[in-house]
């Protein structure tokens, strides 16, 4: 009971001493108690209206502070009101009212507050303080009073409207912003209510440079009268850097509509979200229907989009370009299909996550059309390069068998004439003697001639199998360039065509004469062993090596060896480097051969 008779002490001692104006009014409005400090002000006032004291402009407006105070509960801001001194005149005070409930009691009450005004000097130093920070300000400022007109504006308004002070002020809102002219007050007065930023182009007066502006509106009232407040924003860089970004998106988007490449973009759930026209081409829907949904209904549902999908999820996972060859309408005839080389590549946002995954496709159709014609072509002439081949080795075959059956059987049998006359008639003519040892050793050399020219046409050992034809090949390579020279099997006679067998001993040959001519080889190996299904053939040398693609295109050698293992289903690899050695790989495939009839 004590500590209550103590607050309640507190309380009033603190009500009678406070230094502003306080009143308790009931829900009438009529003032029931003040403070000393707000009788001193108005003197003794009884159970009346506080709307007595207040003058007649400021009454509805104190009146409404009221209403909202015991509507919204809250403290409520009457602004500046003109209040009845007993000293007879009317004193500016700062005003407001808040809602007081008492649940115990019942009873409700407003308390009002009455604080002094600024002095003039300090209103003139706010308004001057005031007017020296607007005029440091970059945006523009414009004070408009009830009629539209400028009452007050800034440095920066100046500059950007390009004329002096002194012309502008008491102009109107139309005259020093002519775009406005066009809108009657009526119209000004709505658009000044609704706030909303108002974008104008503008042209300096003096140069005729054309600038933007953004003009925002707020209006406001003191002292019963109203005021709007003009504040602009100078938008010409923003303006000149949106017409730039403009400008090139009109012309990638120039570019990317009339290229020839389908461009499209593709989130990475595989939804199309932009299609150019090339690409809308290729849709079953128009871009209007498909976008937003799965590509699969706008490219339809096969194994190429199955491996687009996945190319898109692997590039969004991954972030990495990814690049493939796809055809489009490879369900539909040959003739009719389209070869395109898709290249994706991630798209990121601000923070670096992929957002979408951007698809550019090239048509390679006659590329690849012309690829075949060339293969085409190529084959052909391997075709004709392996028959001319196969032509002249029967040939040589033919005239080896000739010259040495026919020709070697003449000179056989003119050397047994020549014998038979010398045994005849030497015994009657003495000096026949050496005639005819002169006749013998030109047969014999003759013979010799004869034979070398089939052995390197042909060498009839070649006919008994390729072993016996490579034994006797590295044979004479050790003979002729004193290059030691070694031949490795690992199976048994190669089940190879006659065809077959002559080639891989041609390409022997001329990597051997490689070997004898540019390599400086102290040793080669002939090897040849079965893998699988294909005889693997290697010569290899301890030669200078060399750079083979420094060589590849003129050396007719090594190209002949690659086009005769190309010819028979295989191929032929050259390895080398300056100062390795080089070995020469030929790969055939396993054919058997052909029994003769």
């Amino acid at each position: 009971m004590k500590d209550k008779h103590s607050e309640e002490s507190l309380l009033s001692a603190a009500w009678q001493s406070a230094p502003l104006g306080l009143g308790l009014l009931d829900v009438r409005g009529c003032l029931q108690y003040s403070n000393p400090a707000l009788q001193a002000l108005i003197g003794e006032h009884g159970n009346k209206p506080l709307t007595q004291w207040l003058h007649p402009q400021d009454r509805d407006t104190f009146d409404y502070a009221l209403e909202r105070a015991r509507r919204q509960q809250l403290d409520i801001a009457c602004g500046e009101l003109r209040l009845h001194s007993q000293e007879g005149a009317y004193k500016w005070m700062h005003t407001s009212v808040c809602w007081v409930s008492q649940a115990d009691s019942g009873i409700d009450h407003f308390l009002v507050r009455f604080t002094p005004t600024r002095s003039t000097q300090e209103r003139a130093e706010q308004a001057y303080l005031l007017s020296f920070a607007l005029d440091y300000t970059t945006d523009g400022a414009l004070l408009l009073d009830d009629g539209l007109n400028i009452c007050y504006l800034n440095d920066a308004a100046t500059r950007l409207l390009g004329q002096r002070r002194q012309y502008l002020m008491g102009q109107s809102i139309g005259q020093a912003l002519v775009p406005l002219a066009l809108h009657s007050d009526d119209e000004l007065r709505e658009l000044m209510q609704g706030q909303a930023p108002v974008q104008l182009e503008l042209s300096h007066p003096v140069d005729g440079t054309r600038y933007h502006v953004s003009v925002r509106f707020n209006r406001f009232y003191y002292d019963r009268r109203g005021y709007c407040l003009a504040l602009l924003h100078d938008l010409t860089e923003q303006q000149r850097l949106a017409d730039t970004l403009l400008h090139n998106e009109r012309q990638f988007r120039a570019l990317i509509e009339n290229t020839h490449d389908a461009v499209g973009r593709l989130t990475p759930d595989f939804r199309l979200i932009y299609a150019n026209p090339a690409l809308e081409a290729l849709c079953r829907l128009p871009l209007v229907e498909a976008r937003g949904r799965p590509a699969r209904d706008a490219f339809g549902d096969n194994s190429q989009v199955d491996i687009m999908a996945d190319l898109v999820r692997e590039v969004a996972l991954s972030g990495d370009s990814l690049e493939e060859e796809l055809i489009h309408g490879i369900d539909g005839p040959a003739d009719l299909q389209h070869h395109y080389l898709v290249q994706l590549v991630p798209e990121r946002n601000a923070s670096g996550a992929i957002t979408s995954v951007l698809s550019l496709a090239r048509d390679i159709t006659n590329i690849r059309k012309a690829e075949r014609r060339l293969a085409q072509s190529n084959q052909q002439l391997r075709d004709l390069t392996t028959r001319r081949e196969s032509a002249r080795e029967e040939e040589r075959k033919l005239i080896a068998q000739e010259i040495h059956d026919e020709l070697g059987q003449h000179l056989t049998a003119l050397r047994m004439g020549i014998s038979m006359l010398h045994l005849q008639f030497g015994a009657k003519a003495p000096g026949l003697d050496n005639a005819v040892d002169g006749l013998m050793q030109l047969c014999d050399r003759t013979i010799q001639v004869v034979r070398s020219i089939a052995t390197s046409l042909r060498p009839a050992v070649l006919n008994m199998g390729l072993y016996p034809a490579l034994e006797w090949l590295t044979s004479e390579f050790r003979q002729h360039t004193r290059i030691e020279c070694e031949l490795t099997t690992h199976s048994d006679e190669p089940a190879l065509s006659d065809d077959q067998a002559t080639t891989a001993f041609r390409i022997v040959q001329e990597a051997l004469n490689n070997v004898a001519r540019h390599s400086g080889a102290s040793r080669a190996v002939v090897s040849l062993e079965r893998l699988d299904d294909i005889y693997q053939l290697d010569i290899t040398d301890n030669g200078r090596g060399f750079d083979p693609s420094a060589v590849n295109t003129r050396s007719l050698g090594l190209a002949g060896m690659r086009e005769r293992g190309t010819s028979l289903g295989g191929e032929v690899v050259i390895f080398s480097h300056p100062g390795q050695g080089t070995t020469v790989q030929a790969s055939l495939p396993i054919t058997p051969a052909k029994e003769d009839s």
